[in-house]
C-alpha cells in the first residue's frame, strides 16, 4: 500500500515537472516569437547552411574590422596628435566596423537592419538613463582627448600624483612614484584643480639652505654656486639665482632656484642636495641649527 502511495506521489510529480518544464520552453518560445514578429524577423526562412553562412561571415567581418583598427592606429602614429587621440580615433574606427559586420550579418540571416537599429536606439536610450555618470566619464575623455590638458608620459597631480600611463573613455590610469597603479574617473580630472608638471618641458628647483652667521655670505653663495655648477643635468638657462632669502634665529637662509628638464626634476634634486653638503665642507661653510645659549652667574651671597 505504501509503495503504491509513493509511486503515485512520483508519478504526480514527474507529470508537474514535465508540465512546467513544458510550460517554460513555449514561454520561452512565445517571447522569442513575439520579438522577431515585433522586428519582422521571418522564422521559418532559416535554414542550417544559411546560419552556417552567416556565422563564417561575420566571424570574417570581425577580423577585418579588427585589421582596419590596427591600420587607422598605425597610419596615424605619425600625425601630431596626442598618443591618447590616436588610441581613441582607432578604438571608435574599430566600434564602427563591428557596428556595420553586426548590421551585415543581421541582413544575411534575414532580420530588418532598419527594425535592428530602432531597437538599439530604444535600448541605447534605456542604457542612457541608466548610466549617466558612465557618460559624463565619456565625455570627459573625448574633452580630454581633444584639449589635450595632458597627454601619456607627463606626470599630473590632481588628489593624488603620478605619471600618465593610458587615457580611456572612462578612466585615466597613472602610475604613482612607488608604482601604484592609480585609476581616475575622467569627469573629476576635468572638474577638478590639475596640475601638470611636464607641459612646459622645464621645471624649476626650489631649495632654502641654511648656514651660520659666522660664515661669510659671499663665501657660502660661491659654495652654492659651485655645487650648482657641477650638477650636470641642471640647465645654465634660465640662470641659476643664489640669494639671501631670510635672517633665522640661529641661521642666514639662502635660496636656490635652478632649473632642469621636467624629467630630471627629482635625480636633479637629490643630486643637488649631495653636491652642497660636499661643497660646504671645501669651502669652510657648516649649516647652523638651533641652540639655545645659557649664562650661569655667579652671585655672590
Amino acid at each position: 500500500m505504501e509503495n503504491e502511495i509513493v509511486n503515485e506521489i512520483g508519478n504526480e510529480l514527474g507529470v508537474t515537472v514535465e508540465s512546467v518544464g513544458d510550460s517554460v520552453a513555449e514561454s520561452g518560445h512565445n517571447v522569442f516569437r513575439s520579438i522577431a514578429d515585433a522586428i519582422g524577423f521571418d522564422l521559418t526562412s532559416l535554414s542550417l547552411m544559411k546560419i552556417v553562412t552567416s556565422v563564417v561571415l561575420l566571424i570574417i567581418l570581425l577580423i577585418i574590422s579588427k585589421v582596419i583598427g590596427r591600420i587607422v592606429y598605425h597610419t596615424i602614429r605619425k600625425a601630431r596628435v596626442t598618443e591618447g587621440l590616436k588610441k581613441f580615433i582607432a578604438r571608435a574606427v574599430r566600434f564602427i566596423c563591428y557596428f556595420i559586420s553586426l548590421m551585415i550579418f543581421a541582413d544575411s540571416i534575414g532580420i530588418p537592419v532598419t527594425s535592428l537599429v530602432a531597437l538599439f536606439s530604444l535600448l541605447g536610450l534605456a542604457v542612457s538613463l541608466s548610466i549617466q555618470n558612465l557618460l559624463g566619464n565619456i565625455m570627459s575623455g573625448i574633452s580630454i582627448l581633444m584639449l589635450k590638458p595632458f597627454d601619456i608620459g607627463d606626470y599630473i597631480e590632481t588628489d593624488v600624483s603620478g605619471t600618465v600611463k593610458n587615457i580611456g573613455l572612462f578612466y585615466t590610469e597613472i602610475t604613482t612614484p612607488d608604482n601604484k597603479r592609480i585609476y581616475i574617473p575622467n569627469e573629476k580630472l576635468i572638474g577638478d584643480k590639475l596640475i601638470n608638471y611636464n607641459a612646459e618641458g622645464r621645471r624649476r628647483i626650489d631649495v632654502t639652505f641654511n648656514a651660520g652667521y659666522e660664515c661669510d655670505p659671499e663665501t657660502v653663495k660661491a659654495a652654492l654656486k659651485a655645487a650648482v655648477e657641477s650638477v650636470d643635468m641642471l640647465l645654465k638657462d634660465p640662470e641659476p639665482v643664489i640669494g639671501i632669502a631670510d635672517y633665522g634665529e640661529s641661521a642666514v637662509l639662502y635660496n636656490v632656484w635652478v632649473w632642469t628638464a621636467s624629467g630630471n626634476y627629482f635625480p636633479a634634486r637629490y643630486a643637488l642636495m649631495d653636491a652642497v653638503s660636499e661643497y660646504y665642507k671645501q669651502f669652510g661653510v657648516h649649516m647652523a641649527y638651533n641652540r639655545l645659549e645659557v649664562n650661569i652667574l655667579d652671585k655672590k651671597m
